[in-house]
């Protein structure tokens, strides 16, 4: 009776955690023959949830030198079966699942990436697939200005070192792209996250000389398209994704540029990136390339110290989304190039108002009116520009207000965290339906 128990008992944990689940065939999964314009749209692929702080959470405090650990930043239980059957019960189509590699890479020249890092991405990646979502992977906090190894403003300091980094970029990703190369173009690689000059632009060298950085940014991009395309199999037509300074949309915009801003929000001066940065050649031919760029509410990160706004929604405030998104539509959705908004959201209310001083109920309560009416706009208008919107969902919520709390999908039931993220989420999906 024990034993039959016990049994049942594991079981249990396995369907828990997946380990009953997906499992890659000995041959590679049919592909569409499709664009991705024509695969998004035949899919239905609208709106998209990441799965943040997770596989891209790193652990710099128990180490010589930061090692990514799916759990160490409280996202717990780690990423499972059923939240990705929650995912897809929300109403979400795509998961974007971010990547750090750091502490699983082997030293030079080989730069040999983990079994065992590769596994559990292919079985995370595996539930989003089971669930009926397709998904990206990438290399995420590898940039990180911290820690990271793919660092832009390294490279920009001299040849040698630029020469160094793009080498162990190029073996990486022929590792991932080898571990998947069947999979099935459900699967989508993105080359990278936020990469920038470790300042946040606002180091001399990128002010100066911002197209010496864009230009190393292209060059990844193409080495991550060559170094895909030459493992075979289904990564000869994969859908490949493109940021390119910061994710930023001025990026990847011809007349992009990029606001440097004071700790209050003036705009100190504009510097032109968008003109520089091109997609990679790419022998796959036309047709597979998609590109992103992150998208988040102006007081999220640009005034980190001053608190919530209680307010959102004026016609300066539409006018300036509605001409970003119009642009984005013009060169690329226009032009059969799918756009996706890798990462986007406003947290909660901070608890702190812009003077400072403690939000009282009825101030956040109109902080949290305010949040909805910015994901509504948000979310409608990139559904009317044809672009995919992904929600960062960092796994934060908190019965207090604080900074920084995007999560909207309790991890253990798949299901909204709370009745606020309920209505967050409703608003998301009325506004892409």
């Amino acid at each position: 009776m024990r034993k039959f128990q016990y049994l049942n008992f594991l079981v249990s944990i396995f369907l828990l955690t997946g380990c009953l689940s997906y499992n890659r065939s000995n041959d590679p999964q049919s592909m569409s023959g499709k664009t991705a314009m024509e695969y998004f749209a035949d899919e239905g692929i609208k709106v998209g949830w990441n799965l943040g702080n997770t596989l891209d959470a790193y652990n710099s405090w128990s180490y010589a030198k930061p090692v990514a650990e799916e759990g160490c930043w409280y996202n717990i239980p780690l990423a499972n079966q059923k939240l990705f059957y929650g995912v897809k019960e929300q109403g979400f189509d795509i998961v974007r699942i971010p990547v750090t590699w750091m502490g699983h890479i082997g030293p030079a020249p080989d730069y040999k990436v983990s079994q065992a890092r590769l596994k559990r991405v292919a079985r995370v990646a595996g539930y989003a697939h089971n669930a009926g979502l397709k998904a990206i992977i990438n290399i995420m906090h590898d940039d990180n200005s911290e820690s990271g190894w793919l660092l832009l403003g390294n490279a920009f300091k001299s040849q040698d070192e630029n020469n160094q980094i793009t080498e162990k970029y190029i073996k990486v990703w022929k590792q991932i792209a080898e571990h998947f190369k069947d999979y099935g173009d459900w699967l989508i690689f993105e080359s990278m996250n936020e990469a920038h000059d470790e300042d946040w632009g606002w180091s001399e060298g990128f002010r100066s000389n911002p197209k010496a950085y864009i230009d190393i940014i292209n060059n990844w991009n193409q080495c991550f398209t060559d170094a895909v395309r030459a493992t075979g199999s289904n990564n000869s037509y994969r859908f490949l994704m493109y940021p390119s300074f910061i994710s930023s949309p001025e990026g990847i915009l011809p007349d992009g540029k990029y606001a440097l801003r004071s700790s209050t929000g003036v705009v100190r001066s504009n510097v032109e990136i968008g003109k520089y940065f091109i997609l990679p050649t790419d022998s796959a031919g036309t047709g597979r390339q998609i590109v992103t760029c992150h998208y988040y509410d102006f007081f999220e990160f640009v005034v980190p110290f001053q608190g919530t706004p209680l307010d959102w929604g004026t016609q300066n405030e539409k006018n300036a989304i509605d001409s970003m998104f119009a642009r984005l539509k013009e060169h690329y959705i226009d032009k059969k190039i799918p756009v996706i908004l890798g990462e986007t959201g406003r947290s909660r209310p901070s608890g702190k108002n812009l003077s400072g001083s403690e939000m009282r109920a009825q101030q956040i309560e109109a902080a949290n009116a305010a949040r909805l009416r910015w994901v509504e706009y948000i979310f409608s208008k990139a559904r009317e520009n044809g672009i995919v919107p992904v929600w960062w969902d960092n796994g934060n919520y908190k019965t207090a207000h604080e900074k920084d709390q995007f999560g909207l999908i309790n991890r253990k039931t798949g299901g909204p965290n709370s009745d606020e993220s309920a209505g967050v989420l409703s608003a998301i999906m009325n506004a892409v339906r």
